[in-house]
């Protein structure tokens, strides 16, 4: 008998709980943690992000702007 694992996180990031509007501040937004699991589904999780890596991608997304 074969016992499928449940999925598990291969991959989590900062995500915004909503999309900004235009022209808002990104530090403004509430930010969690986007899951990507091991069945290729994605989870956000209502959790504060890694600060380092939450300035990182605002960063990176303010050049894109």
């Amino acid at each position: 008998m074969i016992t499928k694992m449940p999925p598990h996180v291969v991959r989590s990031f900062p995500y915004w709980e909503t999309p900004p509007e235009p022209g808002q501040d990104l530090h403004e937004l509430k930010w969690g943690v986007m899951e990507v699991l091991s069945d290729k589904s994605l989870r956000f999780v209502d959790t504060k992000p890694d600060q380092e890596a939450l300035e990182e991608l605002i960063s990176q997304l303010q050049e894109k702007i």
